[in-house]
């Protein structure tokens, strides 16, 4: 019996050790805040109402559960700025309207937040020197209109074959009293930059966009910078009033060949988009500076 005493006193004394150690490998485990947050999903957590990680080939929108309904052209999973991430090459995925970005006004005020990889065209013919669509919420009766409510695009094709450049150029459907809608983008269309956020492509890059319904203010950020030109839009009324049902579209703006029956039939100079994507997030308040910055930060770390 004294044996069993100890043997069993030495087996409870080895498990503890196990347990201790075990819990400091955990500890190990724990990685340091960043600006006060564990992660970024903790980053104004209450008004995300859509994330796509693309951590996965399920394509999944992680608060819903939804997969995409269809997929065009090539698209594929790579390794993104955090985890995996869409790879599109002239690919488009398409996904049914989401219950909680899917109403006239549930982004009346709005952020989205992504991470991008586009190569730029250089003016290279044929190769589609319009806008390229990343992101895109589009009405499903898309009347005879290529864009969507909210498009977050870039374009690659203005720059020399010098440079390797990309210009973010936000747009959105405004509609104002009265009825009428007109097309109202970020930034200038001078054809020569000025008043655009201009990227080196190739490389990835955090592209934040907002919308403040209150004042008609956009704003855009690059790698946490705050950017762009003409982003007060006056006092006349401008609102974000979606028309919905809307499909949330990666890779393309409306065209038949993605199945919006009343859309156009795709442009050649709007070709299904060619880059990668990464942590897509939709909010529906406009987050500060320092919100922005931490998503960033987040990123950079490859978390």
């Amino acid at each position: 019996m004294k044996k069993r005493s100890v043997y069993l006193k030495v087996w409870a004394a080895a498990l503890a050790l196990v347990v201790v150690v075990g819990a400091c490998k955990d500890d190990d485990k724990q990685l340091p805040a960043i600006d006060g947050y564990n992660s970024a999903d903790e980053v104004a957590a209450s008004n995300l109402l859509a994330h796509w990680s693309f951590d996965d080939n399920t394509y999944k929108e992680s608060i819903s559960g939804a997969v995409p309904t269809n997929t065009y052209g090539t698209v594929s999973s790579t390794t993104g700025q955090v985890g995996g991430a869409l790879n599109l090459q002239r690919g488009a995925l398409k996904y049914a309207p989401l219950d909680k970005i899917n109403s006239a006004n549930s982004l009346s005020n709005f952020t989205i937040s992504l991470w991008i990889n586009v190569k730029g065209h250089k003016k290279v013919a044929g190769a589609g020197n319009g806008a390229l669509p990343l992101f895109s919420l589009i009405p499903a009766t898309a009347p005879d209109d290529i864009w969507g409510n909210i498009n977050a695009l870039v374009e690659t094709g203005g720059s020399l074959p010098t440079s390797d450049t990309i210009v973010l150029k936000p747009l959105m459907k405004n509609h104002q009293p009265g009825g009428t809608v007109t097309d109202d983008t970020i930034t200038g269309v001078n054809g020569d930059g000025v008043g655009h956020h201009v990227l080196q492509g190739n490389k990835w890059s955090h592209y934040v966009i907002t919308w403040t319904g209150s004042t008609h203010t956009w704003q855009v950020f690059s790698n946490g910078v705050e950017s762009g030109a003409y982003n007060k839009r006056g006092d006349n009324s401008l609102e974000l009033i979606m028309v919905v049902p809307a499909h949330p579209v990666f890779g393309s703006l409306a065209a038949k060949d993605i199945g919006f029956a009343n859309a156009p039939e795709r442009a050649v100079d709007f070709p299904m988009a060619e880059g990668m994507v990464d942590e897509v997030r939709v909010y529906n308040s406009v987050l500060s500076q320092a919100e922005v910055n931490s998503l960033y930060n987040f990123g950079l770390a490859g978390r």
